[in-house]
């Protein structure tokens, strides 16, 4: 193998424990984030090089094993840990968490769609509930009748002090509050409460093939499948529990204990590259010589 594989071989772990240093640090990071799933790093072994593939039995002789020296480390994936984070009530009925599998669905200035956990939504000027940046949540509006309209996704609004027409007269928007199954419901000054809106969640086929952005945001990736609509509660959907957050799933111990690891991997393999360099060093001062 030689001296510069040594070097080779110690580089590919030295490289592994840098990235997994650069994850968890960054779910570190994340430990405030709302909606934040931590990340991993799965690590495999570097094609190795074959001297010998080994021999079977043949008479007297027994055969031998494979003669495999490993040429060291890579990352083979970085994996999102997906199980939930825990819920904080907030007491604002914009704010909404997930409890079970699914995203929002969110529509920028752009009109591109991200995806994310992170309910933390308000009302802007002209009654939307968008996100922090100002996308705009997407369900499903009112029709004329009252009725629910399924026809098209579009952005959700919730003119507070509106008025409507009724057999008494008229009655005007106090407040509103989001069902588990993702109903906006409005409550009027004539007591009743009707249908503002719909909200809508995605779920993936495969959630870890999501590509993730800037933002706690998420956009629908190679591996991820094809986005599948559904109302919260429906099969296998997160429901809403409004009036909360979900807060990042990022566990500080295990993060922790796992710096301490791949500290020691990297120094261990510092030491080795320094040791094969010195070794280097010795063999060209004698061929000099």
């Amino acid at each position: 193998m030689g001296l510069f594989a040594v070097f080779q071989t110690s580089l590919s772990g030295i490289s592994l424990a840098e990235t997994a240093l650069d994850v968890g640090a960054n779910n570190l990071a994340n430990l405030s984030t709302p909606g934040f799933k931590a990340s991993r790093v799965v690590a495999a072994t570097q094609t190795p090089q074959t001297q010998s593939r080994g021999s079977g039995p043949t008479g007297p002789e027994g055969g031998t094993n494979p003669v495999q020296v490993g040429l060291g480390a890579y990352v083979a994936a970085i994996e999102v840990d997906a199980s939930q984070g825990a819920i904080e009530l907030t007491g604002d009925p914009a704010q909404l968490a997930l409890q079970g599998q699914g995203l929002f669905i969110l529509q920028g200035r752009d009109g591109g769609r991200t995806y994310t956990r992170d309910g933390r939504f308000a009302l802007n000027a002209d009654d939307e509930l968008v996100a922090g940046d100002g996308s705009s949540v997407l369900g499903f509006g009112v029709g004329a009748d009252g009725e629910i309209d399924t026809t098209q996704l579009r952005p959700l609004k919730i003119k507070l002090g509106s008025f409507i027409a009724t057999p008494a007269g008229s009655a005007s928007l106090l407040g509103y509050s989001v069902t588990p199954t993702g109903r906006i419901k409005g409550r009027y000054s004539d007591g009743q409460w009707r249908n503002l809106g719909q909200l809508r969640l995605v779920r993936f086929p495969n959630p870890a093939g999501l590509e993730q952005r800037g933002g706690n945001r998420y956009v629908e990736g190679p591996a991820s499948g094809a986005a599948l609509e559904t109302d919260p509660g429906g099969v296998a959907a997160a429901t809403i529990l409004p009036g909360a957050i979900e807060r990042s799933n990022t566990d500080v111990g295990r993060e922790l204990v796992n710096s301490l690891l791949w500290d020691m991997h990297f120094r261990a393999n510092v030491a080795v590259s320094t040791t094969a360099g010195s070794l280097l060093g010795e063999l060209l001062s004698l061929r000099r010589a």
